[in-house]
């Protein structure tokens, strides 16, 4: 199968041993409750879909939001931690609100098997989209905290966070208080142009927080990506620590790095050493594919090629 024929959203690329591997949330059906990933040689044909995850009934977590009739099992990222391969993905809570569970395996195309039956992101948010980072050895979950419970009645609007919290070192449970990053709208890529859009018959306004993504620069500063909707279209926004801590201050590019309708983007490097980042695009039902850029860096920023 050719990689322009697979509908899929947040795609996610893993480099392992000779092959690359797909994982992203395939557009299934309510009954499905799997979690699949595609091997190819050169990125371009790709092997059936396998099952790495499956929810179980006894999961805190549910398949469906009742909604929108596709499987609620979002945005799964891969990530070698410890000797091991550590799959974060986002799930509905039973609960209504959502939360990153994570789950691990010995190798990064076996049998992904919860850690703990919970999230491993902040209970009292809704969270989603959470993706690993170590910094001197302590990990962290870089997560987005948004709707429908991040109502700002004083702003009279949903405003999406890139929040972090310390985990425990085996990635069960948060280890300390989360804290903010920053907000959606703080950012001029996403200000004063929020999505409005239909939301249980209502019209909302929204500033939203999507796939925070951290890589480090060849200087040692670090990008965090991340994707709003500004007027309704999907983007991949940036912000920079410039002391290459996760507590530094960050100061967002003025601008996007895409701005094509399309977004949720992470980086890899091929087995050439190119560095490449991969988005889903369009943001649009039914057309949405996996794209996938050269990344270069050109005085000190990340050009698409």
């Amino acid at each position: 199968m050719k990689l322009n024929e697979i509908r899929i959203r947040d795609p996610y690329i893993v480099a392992h041993e000779g092959y690359y591997y797909l994982f992203g949330s395939f557009i299934c059906n309510i009954a499905d409750r799997s979690l699949r990933v595609m091997r190819s040689s050169d990125l371009i044909e790709w092997d059936e879909p396998k099952v790495i995850f499956t929810l179980d009934e006894n999961s805190w977590a549910t398949n469906s939001d009742g909604i929108s009739g596709y499987c609620d099992i979002w945005a799964p990222e891969i990530h070698r931690y410890n000797g091991k391969f550590y799959l974060f993905v986002s799930l509905l809570g039973k609960d209504g609100k959502r939360g990153t569970q994570i789950a691990v395996s010995d190798t990064v195309d076996g049998i992904y098997e919860p850690i703990i039956n919970a999230p491993s992101t902040p209970k009292a948010d809704s969270c989603i989209d959470g993706t690993l980072y170590v910094e001197k050895g302590i990990p962290y979950m870089v997560y987005s905290a948004d709707w429908p419970f991040n109502f700002s009645s004083e702003k009279k609007c949903y405003i999406g966070r890139i929040c972090a919290v310390e985990l425990t070192e085996d990635l069960k449970r948060p280890s300390g208080k989360p804290f903010v990053l920053f907000e959606s709208d703080q950012a001029p890529t996403s200000a004063d142009r929020p999505a409005v859009h239909d939301y249980k018959g209502e019209t909302v306004t929204r500033y939203g927080s999507d796939a925070p993504f951290i890589l480090r620069l060849s200087d040692g500063r670090l990008l965090l990506t991340w994707s709003p909707y500004p007027n309704m279209n999907y983007i991949v926004a940036g912000a920079i620590s410039k002391n290459g801590s996760i507590f530094g201050k960050w100061e967002h590019l003025a601008e996007p790095i895409y701005d094509k309708n399309g977004g949720h983007a992470m980086f890899f490097e091929d087995f050439d050493g190119s560095k490449k980042m991969v988005i889903h695009g369009p943001e649009d039902d039914q057309n949405e594919r996996t794209l996938i850029f050269n990344a270069c860096e050109e005085n000190g920023k990340i050009v698409l090629r």
